[in-house]
């Protein structure tokens, strides 16, 4: 499929069916106190509704017709295409936007994952109304996805409901599952912006696997809270950076663990002598029981407030449901982590740190040679 498929279908679905062009779609929705959103990522596509819970029938009914048997007509199409195209000139402006696509990029090559959900300039005007009735009859059926309900439901009338809609019979298609030789590392020179902006991430491991919440801990203690090891070191000690910070991002079949910052290009020797010295310095003495402490309670603490905005819920079902093809209680989630031991991130520290290769992207005023040498050839990760 063409690069930005499924997130021009996103923006699509909600400008009309066969009966209700977009106008009417959001008088209803709104009449009834609904709001109507979506979002693309890159294996999946939301579509959702925010409503009061009296008027779950009306807006069930409402996002069956939208999903069941959406017009995609030309007019609309054309119009979509370019608000898209300016969604994608945004993104290019901004620099995190590019780096960590230059980062996925780098890991991920021309596969799926290694290329940007949003699509490209050209992507997107290539794309047909053919391509997306195609695309959408494919991919877009009950068996490929999952119906999320969060707060005041009655869950027995809302499945009988959710059985009544038309249109949603079908298997889902075979998912590409090899990736291609990747680059280790991406530059992108930009002399209209003062700071380099910097990624480097280290493979892991897919969504399923249980490692995945002593890695939450882990990211928690290098980079993700103003406690951590990087923010502490380059920020508060050295004031090298404003930004920085570690993350996870793990997927159906991989997964990747990264770091970002951004710095003026003088600093960026510096920067990585001193990310070498913390990543040397967590692979010799790995952490103190102190810190994994500390870790565990933030950590789970992030989860638990997470839960109280109803989105964040919705989401983790979802998540959940399509990547495990099971719904994982918030008490099953807090008893694993509860599970993790100081020997299990220790254990992980050695599995990412221990002679693995790091990839890398940069995105500023800064030549890819000059890229290479100051940056990717010091950075040894371990």
């Amino acid at each position: 499929a063409k690069e930005g498929t499924a997130h021009l279908i996103e923006h699509m679905i909600f400008k009309g069916t066969e009966d209700l062009d977009s106008r009417r779609i959001n008088i209803i929705a709104e009449a009834h106190g609904a709001e109507l959103n979506g979002f693309t990522d890159k294996e999946g596509t939301c579509f959702y509704a925010r409503f009061p819970a009296d008027q779950i029938n009306i807006i069930v009914d409402l996002m069956g017709k939208i999903l069941s048997a959406p017009a995609f007509t030309e007019i609309e199409l054309s119009k979509e295409k370019e608000v898209v195209r300016e969604e994608i000139r945004a993104g290019e402006e901004d620099p995190e936007t590019c780096v960590l696509n230059l980062l996925m990029q780098a890991l991920y090559g021309s596969s799926p994952l290694g290329r940007p959900a949003i699509g490209t300039l050209d992507s997107i005007t290539s794309i047909t109304r053919d391509d997306l009735v195609r695309f959408y009859k494919n991919y877009y059926r009950a068996a490929s996805g999952v119906a999320v309900a969060v707060g005041e439901v009655d869950h027995e009338l809302l499945l009988k409901r959710l059985d009544g809609l038309d249109g949603w019979a079908g298997e889902q298609p075979p998912r590409p599952s090899s990736f291609p030789e990747k680059p280790e590392m991406l530059t992108r020179t930009r002399t209209d912006i003062s700071q380099v902006h910097l990624c480097l991430a280290v493979p892991t491991f897919a969504y399923g696997d249980p490692r995945r919440y002593a890695l939450s801990v882990l990211n928690t203690l290098l980079g993700g809270g103003v406690s951590s090891r990087l923010f502490q070191r380059l920020r508060e000690e050295e004031g090298l950076v404003y930004s920085v910070g570690s993350f996870a991002e793990l997927y159906q079949e991989t997964g990747f663990f990264g770091i970002y910052f951004s710095a003026e290009h003088q600093k960026l020797p510096r920067c990585i002598a001193v990310l070498n010295e913390e990543i040397s310095r967590l692979y010799r003495e790995k952490i103190t029981f102190e810190e994994f402490e500390r870790a565990m309670v933030m950590t789970r603490s992030a989860v638990l407030l997470g839960m109280e905005a109803p989105i964040n819920r919705m989401l983790r079902l979802s998540r959940g449901y399509l990547l495990l093809n099971r719904v994982q209680t918030i008490e099953e989630t807090i008893a694993a982590f509860n599970q993790v031991t100081q020997e299990d991130v220790v254990q992980l520290i050695d599995e990412l740190f221990a002679g693995r290769h790091f990839y890398g992207s940069a995105v500023g005023p800064i030549e890819p040679l000059v890229a290479k040498e100051i940056i990717f050839d010091k950075f040894k990760g371990k």
